[in-house]
């Protein structure tokens, strides 16, 4: 398992105060990852790398529980392990506010629980609890044996350009329309955007994954008074919206999350709607 650069920088950042083992179960990866992270890590630094996995002890020994200074225990609570022990919170924050962003989320985590987490990291807890809460709410209907709204034609489109997009990323999804001066940050290349990326596999039973769609129903409200009369008009038009109306831009920033849900949520469910 080749392990990405943001995850290689937290392995470099725990190896001092965690095992391999421990490392590879707060970051959900495998032993054998860590172990080679670190390896490279300690030759980049001019050290001998002469790690081993870890061993049971052939006699059974009491373990020391070594004292943490304060700082210690901090940094500890920063990232991946907190928001893991944590699920539940974020779990009924979302109940509590449907409409709440990753933004939301993780400034109401350090506010209140002083928690502090990636947004990135959030984005994909955020996606994997609204996919379970989602197809959770459908269970009683398929209970009852009530016959499919959609067509097998059409769930078999919907799987398709799920799948498709099933590794679309909250940060893929925002590069399609994004008036931030700095587009794109660092990582791998943009995705290739195509025409059925902004329309979904197309169809009336398919707005819930139409992109475009749903971002004209929010940006047209802003824009139709101001009637740009060029194409220069109107990007200078959207530019001053955008920098303007934080409300319009939330409200696109929690699209852009809900999309990657969505995804998920299609291909688990075999094409079944999703809401908007």
């Amino acid at each position: 398992m080749v392990l990405g650069a943001e995850v290689r920088t937290l392995v470099k950042a725990l190896k001092n105060s965690n095992s391999c083992q421990e490392i590879a179960q707060i970051l959900e990866c495998d032993v054998e990852s860590v172990v080679s992270c670190i390896r490279e890590c300690e030759l980049l630094e001019g050290k001998t790398a002469t790690l081993r996995l870890p061993q049971k002890p052939k006699t059974p020994q009491t373990p020391k529980i070594p004292q943490r200074s304060p700082e210690e225990e901090k940094k500890r609570e920063v990232g991946r392990p907190k928001i893991l022990e944590n699920r539940q919170i974020v779990e009924k924050m979302l109940i509590d506010h449907p409409n709440y962003t990753s933004i939301d989320v993780q400034r109401e985590l350090m506010a209140r629980h002083g928690i502090e987490v990636s947004r990135r990291t959030l984005q994909r807890r955020i996606s994997e609890i609204r996919s379970k809460q989602f197809q959770e709410s459908r269970l009683p209907a398929k209970d009852q044996d009530a016959p499919p709204s959609l067509s097998l034609e059409t769930r078999r489109k919907r799987v398709a350009w799920a799948t498709a997009h099933q590794d679309w990323t909250v940060r893929d999804w925002r590069n399609i329309f994004n008036m931030d001066d700095l587009k794109f940050e660092g990582g791998s290349p943009p995705k290739e955007i195509f025409l059925d990326t902004l329309m979904g596999p197309g169809g009336n039973d398919c707005s819930d994954l139409n992109l475009l769609e749903q971002l004209m129903a929010i940006i047209q409200p802003r824009i139709q008074n101001q009637a740009p009369k060029n194409v220069q008009e109107f990007h200078a038009v959207l530019y001053d919206v955008w920098h303007n109306d934080q409300e319009m831009v939330d409200k696109i920033e929690l699209l852009y999350e809900a999309m990657t849900w969505r995804v998920t949520s299609v291909i688990h469910s075999g094409g079944d709607l999703t809401e908007i």
